[in-house]
């Protein structure tokens, strides 16, 4: 009697996803996550394209879960406390994530039509619509959203590649709290 399969794509993308949140980014191969599946790796190929879609399709998924996280973590906040919600969930869910979060940081590698940009692009959209129902006045979205996604995303690789090493969990929130509130009123006046 024949076995028979029930693998699918989103399985694979869990096996991969428990591979470098367990290993790290660098550990993934498709051989070895044909042999995690038990699987031949030629197999993998009725699910992905190749080890670069794969990567793409698990940044997907987990700016996917962020953007959730976000939108669930702000309903009924406005103004400068939804922006500092949102820049806490991100923030917090990216040390959660421990090595599977540093797969964020390829977003840079993938083109404009993969599904990792496109997530990530919708992630900033409802940045965007969190800073316009705001009210701050900062001009133009875009150079405000920059530096509030530039200095979380450099905030949390800085925290945890271990730079500030005598560094507590507690003052380097204090230290976020304050960059963050710098961003969000450049006046001087701390949220």
């Amino acid at each position: 009697m024949t076995k028979k399969r029930t693998l699918d794509q989103d399985k694979v993308l869990t096996a991969a996803t428990n591979i470098v949140r367990n290993e790290g980014l660098k550990t993934l191969t498709l051989p070895k996550l044909a042999h995690e599946l038990d699987i031949r790796t030629q197999s993998l190929y009725n699910y992905i394209a190749n080890l670069d879609e794969l990567i793409s399709l698990i940044g997907a998924r987990l700016v996917y879960k962020l953007r959730q996280k976000i939108k669930d973590g702000i309903v009924g906040l406005s103004g400068t406390e939804a922006l500092i919600k949102f820049a806490d969930i991100a923030r917090d869910f990216l040390i959660d994530e421990g090595t599977l979060g540093i797969v964020i940081f390829y977003l840079h590698e993938y083109p404009k039509e993969s599904t990792f940009n496109h997530e990530a692009q919708m992630l900033v959209e409802l940045l965007n619509q969190v800073i316009d129902s705001s009210h701050i006045d900062q001009g133009n979205d875009e150079p405000f959203s920059h530096a509030l996604i530039g200095s979380v995303l450099g905030f949390v690789f800085i925290e945890t590649s271990g730079f500030y090493k005598d560094e507590t969990f507690a003052s380097s929130t204090k230290s976020y709290h304050q960059m963050i509130n710098r961003i969000i009123t450049p006046s001087g006046e701390l949220a």
